[in-house]
C-alpha cells in the first residue's frame, strides 16, 4: 500500500483488554510514559552506533505518580551508565526520588 494522507501512521497504545487507544485518548501521565519509553529506546539505539549525546529531560516526570517516577528515574540511572543524563525539575520531591534511584551517583544542583 502506498503512503497517502488517508493512511497516515498513528501511534497507539494497547490496553490490557486488547483495545487500542490513540495518544489523544490517553491520560497525560500515560502519554508521557509512552513518549519517555520512545525517547529512551531511540537514545539506546543511537548509543549502539555512535558516541552518545547527553540525554536532557526537563520536568519529565511531572505527570507521574511517585512509583512511576522512581521507575523512570531508575531507567535514567541505567542510561547514565552509558551517556550523560541531565534532569531538570522544579519539583523538590523528585530530587529525593532521584537520589534513591541513582544510589549516590547523582549530583544535584539547586538554583
Amino acid at each position: 500500500m502506498d503512503f497517502d494522507e488517508r493512511a497516515r501512521p498513528e501511534l497507539t497504545g494497547l490496553r490490557a483488554s486488547g483495545d487500542r487507544v490513540g495518544v489523544s485518548g490517553m491520560s497525560d501521565g500515560t502519554a508521557d510514559q509512552l513518549y519517555f519509553a520512545l525517547r529512551v529506546a531511540a537514545i539506546e539505539e543511537c548509543l549502539g552506533k555512535a558516541p552518545g549525546l547527553p540525554f536532557v529531560a526537563d520536568d519529565l516526570f511531572v505527570n507521574f505518580d511517585d512509583a512511576r517516577a522512581v521507575a523512570g528515574l531508575e531507567v535514567l540511572a541505567m542510561l547514565a551508565r552509558r551517556t550523560q543524563v541531565l534532569f531538570f525539575t522544579h519539583h523538590r520531591h523528585l530530587v529525593g526520588l532521584a537520589e534513591r534511584a541513582f544510589r549516590g551517583r547523582l549530583r544535584a544542583v539547586e538554583l
